[in-house]
C-alpha cells in the first residue's frame, strides 16, 4: 500500500470503523462530534468518517442519516460492499481522509472532547507517528481499570498493551504499509511494531483520551491473551530487547514539553 499522491490538508479526521455495532455507535459518534466542535473552537479543521464494513444490524440507516442531523459539521459515510475486516476498514480511512492526522476510535470507544486538543497539539509539535493517552475501561458504566496508561517499553515485543484508540499520522502509517489485512485481532499491534522497526516516534501523553466500553466481544477482552508468534518472530529477534524493559517511547505534554 502506498500513500496517495495528493497533499493532505492540516486538520484532524475522526475515523470510526463499524461492523454490527448499531447499539453502541451513537455514543462514539456523539463524542467525536463534540470533539470536532472543541477543535473548531481552536481553529482546527475536522471531519468525521464512519466506515461501515457491510453491517447487517441496521447500522446503515443510522449512518446514512448522520449528515442530516449535523449539517454544521463535515460528516461522511462510507459503505463497503462486502465485509473486509477491521484492518481494511481502517486502511480506507487512512487513504481517503481529508486530513493528514486521524483519531481512530471504534464503535465501543468514547473520546473526551475537551482533551482532544492536547493530543492534536502533541501530534503537531512532536511529529509522532502515533500519539496515545490514558484510557478508562468501563463495564456497565463503571470504571474498572486503566488501559494504555504508560510509555512504551520493550515488553511490547512480547504482547500488546497499547490500544488502537489513539491519534495517528496517516502519512507515516501509509509509508510503512498501513494495517496488515492478513491478520486478525493483532493488526494494530503489528503496525505499532512496524513503526518501531522503522524508527518512527511513538508518544504517550499523560492525559485521559477517552473511555473504552467493555462489552461482550470487545477486542479488549478478546485479545487479552492473544500472542501471534509469527509477529514475535519478525519483530522480537533479539530476546534481550523484550527482557530488559528498556523504554522505547517518550512522554510529552504541550504545556510542559518532553517529560521522558
Amino acid at each position: 500500500m502506498t500513500a496517495p499522491a495528493t497533499q493532505k490538508s492540516p486538520g484532524l479526521t475522526f475515523c470510526i470503523p463499524n461492523w454490527n455495532h448499531r447499539r453502541f455507535l451513537p455514543r462514539s459518534v456523539r463524542s467525536a462530534l463534540r470533539a470536532m466542535r472543541a477543535l473548531r473552537a481552536e481553529g482546527v479543521e475536522t471531519e468525521l468518517v464512519v466506515v461501515d464494513d457491510a453491517s447487517r444490524d441496521g447500522s446503515l440507516k443510522y449512518i446514512g442519516s448522520l449528515r442530516n442531523f449535523y449539517p454544521d459539521l463535515a460528516v461522511r459515510a462510507v459503505f463497503l460492499p462486502r465485509n473486509q475486516g477491521l484492518a481494511a476498514a481502517r486502511n480506507y480511512g487512512l487513504i481517503h481522509a481529508e486530513f493528514r492526522h486521524l483519531c481512530l476510535l471504534d464503535a465501543d470507544n468514547e473520546v473526551i472532547p475537551e482533551n482532544i486538543p492536547v493530543f492534536y497539539r502533541t501530534m503537531l509539535e512532536t511529529g509522532a507517528a502515533l500519539v496515545y493517552g490514558n484510557l478508562i475501561v468501563k463495564e456497565n458504566d463503571q470504571a474498572i481499570r486503566f488501559l494504555s496508561n504508560e510509555t512504551l517499553h520493550t515488553r511490547i515485543y512480547r504482547k500488546n498493551y497499547i490500544d488502537n484508540f489513539a491519534l495517528l499520522d496517516g502519512r507515516q502509517a501509509l509509508e510503512v504499509g498501513g494495517y496488515e489485512t492478513g491478520l486478525r485481532f493483532v493488526e494494530d499491534w503489528e503496525l505499532m511494531l512496524r513503526f518501531l522497526a522503522e524508527r518512527r516516534p511513538i508518544v504517550f501523553v499523560p492525559v485521559t483520551l477517552g473511555y473504552y466500553h467493555q462489552v461482550p466481544g470487545s477486542l479488549v477482552t478478546t485479545v487479552a491473551e492473544v500472542v501471534d508468534e509469527s509477529i514475535r518472530r519478525v519483530y522480537d529477534q533479539n530476546r534481550h530487547r523484550s527482557e530488559t524493559e528498556a523504554v522505547l517511547g517518550r512522554m510529552y505534554h504541550p504545556a510542559i514539553g518532553w517529560i521522558i
